[in-house]
């Protein structure tokens, strides 16, 4: 009888340190942590296992059929030399960000495999510290939008002109798991899920500085049938984006679909969920029970982020249970770029959603698209003082602000004003709206 792929994974383990590994912080292991890999693939698949100690390492390719465990004690800790990592061109799919500051350099990548898991309760750790600025910017010219609150750091141009990229990269591969691990300290994007299939995100504790800039912490990009649950992610940028830019895949369609995250705890400087980038479409994705505890923007749904291009159809969204403090704006909904084409932003829902917050709701579209059946039920919005602004112009001036779209249904839901003497000049502004639903709401008016 043929042994499964199961039991192969179950009984042969390949520990690092038969390899030649020194858990020291201080030997480079990515030979012997690859020559481990290497070994439990030609096996047929098993386990490799990190054991206690600090572990060293540049770029591991890992394999089908394989679980990379890193045991309590135990730490895979990114290297702080660029030459230890892949090239730009390790693989088609690879990307460069020059204008953000980071290359197509990544700690674990899984490449075009299958049955992958990585698990600890140990630690996988970017070491961003080594690429980002030691001080804080806090004359940030997007301070305005109420992102990076807390200050900003950026690549250390007078060292190096770029960072690693995404620290863990999976690219079109299949059933694919990360459970009870730690991940921290990302030089940028920590998870990233691009053109995958069956994925499964539970138990991460992602911790990477509140400052540092990209360093997203799970970031789905043109996958179906992804899951994510019971996550704690504290970053400096967006905690969780779904994405629909396909366009460095091989024969892979430009959809992100069937997407399921739930029971998280967020803690960001941007955006705690960032729906939008590229030209495909994101649709069907339920996202509910969260508990978001700072955000620039708790929801920010963009068709296009860019002057190029149609931008990303997004459809069939619901946020449910979704509940924070400490946020800049609540949500947008908007078209963006004024030529977006023929994408659509249309049957998104907010349902209990309840936010104290002190930027606006905004829905907005363009000439071309026009946002269409958004929902927003049993929701309440807690409108708190900035505490400081960075130019005069930039001072509130209505909360809600809706215009050139369709179908937009406001339904048993309250602003509270917390200060009796609010900043704002008005609750809302709605102008080119066809067919506007208000139905047992408290927006109470400011007396300006």
């Amino acid at each position: 009888m043929t042994k499964s792929v199961c039991t192969a994974v179950d009984t042969a383990v390949f520990n690092i340190l038969e390899f030649g590994a020194v858990g020291d912080g201080e030997t480079l292991n990515t030979k012997a942590i690859q020559n481990a890999v290497d070994a439990c693939a030609a096996a047929g698949g098993g386990t490799v296992v990190v054991p206690r100690g600090v572990f060293v390492s540049g770029t591991v390719f890992l394999k089908s059929n394989m679980t990379f465990k890193v045991e309590d004690g135990g730490v895979l800790f990114a290297s702080g030399d660029m030459a230890d990592y892949c090239s730009d061109d390790a693989f088609p799919q690879n990307a460069v960000a020059n204008a953000e500051g980071w290359r197509g350099a990544h700690l674990l990548v899984i490449l075009e495999q299958h049955n992958v898991t990585i698990t600890g309760p140990g630690t996988i750790n970017g070491n961003c510290n080594a690429f980002y600025c030691k001080e804080q910017r806090m004359d940030i010219p997007c301070a305005g939008t109420l992102a990076w609150a807390r200050g900003l750091r950026v690549t250390d141009g007078s060292r190096i002109s770029h960072r690693p990229g995404q620290m863990l990269a999976f690219i079109q591969s299949r059933n694919i798991r990360i459970h009870d691990i730690n991940l921290q300290d990302s030089p940028c994007w920590t998870l990233f899920f691009h053109g995958c299939c069956e994925v499964l995100v539970r138990g991460a504790v992602i911790n990477n500085p509140i400052d540092g800039i990209n360093t997203d912490g799970i970031d789905i990009d043109c996958c179906t049938q992804v899951t994510v649950s019971d996550c704690i992610i504290r970053t400096g940028d967006d905690a969780i984006t779904l994405r629909a830019s396909g366009k460095r895949l091989i024969d892979h369609p430009d959809i992100c679909e069937d997407i399921a995250i739930t029971n998280c705890v967020l803690d960001c400087s941007v955006c705690a969920f960032r729906l939008g980038v590229g030209e495909g479409t994101i649709r069907n994705a339920v996202i509910s029970n969260i508990s978001i505890r700072n955000a620039g923007m708790a929801v920010l749904v963009q068709s296009s982020f860019g002057k190029e291009g149609s931008g990303a159809t997004i459809r069939e969204i619901t946020f449910n249970n979704i509940r924070g403090h400490h946020i800049g704006d609540a949500i947008w909904v908007i078209a963006g770029a004024e030529n977006t084409g023929e994408a659509q932003l249309r049957n998104i829902r907010f349902d209990n959603c309840h936010l104290r917050c002190c930027g606006r709701v905004t829905i907005l579209g363009n000439d071309k698209t026009r946002p269409d059946n958004i929902v927003i039920k049993d929701s309440s919005f807690t409108i708190v003082r900035r505490e400081n602004f960075c130019k005069e112009h930039e001072r509130p001036t209505r909360f809600m602000w809706f215009q050139r779209a369709d179908r937009i249904s406001l339904i048993d839901t309250e602003l509270i004003w917390e200060s009796p003497d609010p900043e704002w000049q008005e609750t809302s502004m709605f102008t080119d709206v066809r067919n506007l639903i208000t139905r047992n709401c408290l927006l109470p008016e400011l007396n300006r």
